[in-house]
This record gives C-alpha cells, sequence and structure tokens, in this order.
C-alpha cells in the first residue's frame, strides 16, 4: 500500500482493513519514516495469509485474525476449514498491532 500511494495512488483493497481499519488509513496518511515503520506493520499481518494455502488463505488467515481479536468466529464455509486461533496467530496479531 505504501509504495502504491507513493506512485500515485489512492490506496488499496486491503483484506487486512478489515482487522485494523486504523493501521491502512494511518498508512495512507502517512509520510517518510511514520510510513516505513507502519508499512512494517502490515507486512507483519500479511504472515497471516500464509498460514494457510490456496484459495482460502487470505480468508482464512483473517478469519482467524478476526477471531483471536474477539470479532467473529474463524469458522469458514464448505469445503474450507476453519484455521486454529493459535499461538501463530495471536502473535502475528500481536506484531502488527502493538
Amino acid at each position: 500500500t505504501a509504495a502504491v500511494t507513493e506512485m500515485g495512488g489512492d490506496g488499496g483493497v486491503n483484506g487486512g482493513a478489515n482487522v485494523h481499519p486504523f493501521l491502512f488509513t494511518d498508512l495512507f496518511a502517512a509520510r517518510g519514516a511514520e510510513r516505513d515503520a507502519l508499512q512494517a506493520r502490515v507486512e507483519a499481518l500479511g504472515r497471516l495469509y500464509r498460514l494457510a494455502s490456496g484459495e482460502s488463505a487470505v480468508i482464512r488467515g483473517l478469519k482467524a485474525a478476526l477471531a483471536a481479536e474477539g470479532g467473529c468466529s474463524n469458522r469458514c464455509a464448505e469445503p474450507w476449514e476453519a484455521l486454529p486461533v493459535d499461538d501463530r496467530v495471536r502473535e502475528i496479531v500481536r506484531s502488527a498491532f502493538p
């Protein structure tokens, strides 16, 4: 997102904004070192998308993060299985949102 806005883009369609919307609005408004620090948090959040594989990886990672924060269940529609809300998920959420 930071790179796109630096090239003149107006933002992005960021799934992680469902977990922490202010992270992305702050990133859009930030400049310089502040933007770099926020981009590092966005990249940490991106690790959620690699906890599962296949076309459902992003949705499963986001639902697990939201469940870890008490926002919803991690349950997924068939044929996908829920990604467990475990220490890996909690650590990613903590690292992205200190």
